[in-house]
């Protein structure tokens, strides 16, 4: 057996130990000071933002406390002098946070998501916002949309599509008859995890989940848990707390459900393939501002004849705009017809762009441009 070689060096001050130790504390003694600097400064990166906000009161500038577009310039900034060893990834989640933490001071953000608590909506909707905000946790998309639209909340969340089972065809509906504007995006890597009040695989009986993570796990659900019923739920969150409530039972959701239903994880990352994200959108009464890279969502309806797709995606490819996604989707109340949802890169004030937007308009029989936002990159 070999020993850790720094037990080996604490056990034998002969061999050095003492010499680490006083090292070592030298290390953490510096550690320190860089957390008390850190605490002041952060607690003067406050009570600047308040001067902001009441230098805005003052000029009669204040309409709300966030402005976006500000977040994201920072958040570039630093990611382009990040030197490590910290990921970009840890250097954004830390200054959301702050920023979250700052909002608060003056009014914390109202953020409506589909819930219950610990849906991936959730979990989105923290990573995007921080913990500092007040959540709003909505029955379904349709009540998202609304609480924003009657400014019970600042900004809802809400899933459009996910890598594995595809478009969320109720997000894109809401669209059609909304005013709101997509003014962010996020993604989410989707874990699924297989939670249980008991610690034996064997004895469960009864898997509850949401019908697209038993889409997402079907084929590791039929390897090691065949013949088992599964029983739809209208959320991960219901799931949960179903499993918890009956014996002998399991629940597919996230790693948050455990923490928060008190479950025993008996699985991890459950989904048939590793790389699964859900894209979620940020909506809002306001656009967003301009930033370095954007994307801009649309959707159209086109007469139904020969070539009048072809020609409307010809426009955009003449023009050199990159589309990263169309999709259609049956236009409600109306058989045969369709709307066309589309994502390129580029923003709405581009010359190029109001060209193409300005020659669709007169081929389309409906064109509605859901927002200009940044663009994220991909996970």
């Amino acid at each position: 057996m070999i020993n850790h070689p720094i037990q080996e060096i604490e056990g034998n001050p002969s061999k050095g130990g003492t010499c680490f130790l006083s090292q070592l504390d030298d290390l953490r003694q510096q550690i320190d000071k860089i957390d008390d600097q850190l605490a002041k400064l952060i607690s003067r990166r406050g009570r600047l933002a308040q001067g902001i906000g009441e230098e805005k009161s003052r000029q009669g500038k204040m309409t709300h406390f966030h402005v976006p577009q500000r977040e994201r310039a920072i958040l570039d900034r630093l990611k382009e002098q990040n030197k490590g060893p910290f990921p970009d990834s840890s250097i954004n989640s830390i200054f959301r946070e702050l920023f979250s933490a700052t909002l608060a001071l003056e009014k914390p953000l109202k953020i409506a998501f589909l819930g219950p608590e610990t849906t991936f909506s959730h979990q989105a909707a923290v990573r995007h916002f921080g913990h500092s905000c007040t959540f709003n946790p909505c029955g379904n998309i349709e009540t998202v949309f609304s609480e924003v639209e009657m400014g019970n909340s600042d900004y809802g969340v809400v899933p459009v599509e996910n890598s594995i089972e595809g478009v969320i065809n109720l997000t894109l509906d809401c669209f059609v008859d909304s005013p709101l504007y997509i003014c962010s995006e996020t993604r989410l890597p989707i874990g699924l995890f297989l939670l249980s009040k008991t610690t034996d695989r064997k004895k469960i009986q009864k898997i509850y989940s949401h019908p697209q993570p038993f889409a997402q796990c079907r084929n590791w659900l039929n390897s090691n848990l065949p013949g088992v019923e599964q029983v739809p739920a209208s959320s991960t969150a219901q799931a949960a707390e179903l499993a918890k409530q009956n014996k002998n039972t399991a629940a597919i959701a996230g790693q948050m459900a455990a923490e928060v239903y008190g479950l025993n994880i008996l699985d991890k990352n459950i989904q048939d393939r590793a790389e699964n994200h859900t894209r979620f959108l940020v909506i809002a009464k306001d656009k967003a501002k301009r930033a370095k890279r954007n994307k801009t969502s649309l959707m159209f309806s086109i007469t139904d004849e020969s070539g009048s797709l072809l020609k409307t995606l010809q426009l955009f490819a003449k023009n050199k705009i990159n589309l990263s996604k169309i999709q259609s989707r049956p236009l409600r109340n109306r058989p045969w017809e369709y709307l066309f949802y589309v994502d390129f890169i580029g923003h709405v004030e581009d010359k190029t762009v109001q060209h193409v937007l300005k020659t669709l308009s007169k081929q389309a029989l409906f064109l509605r441009v859901l927002g200009s936002y940044p663009e994220q990159g991909q996970p």
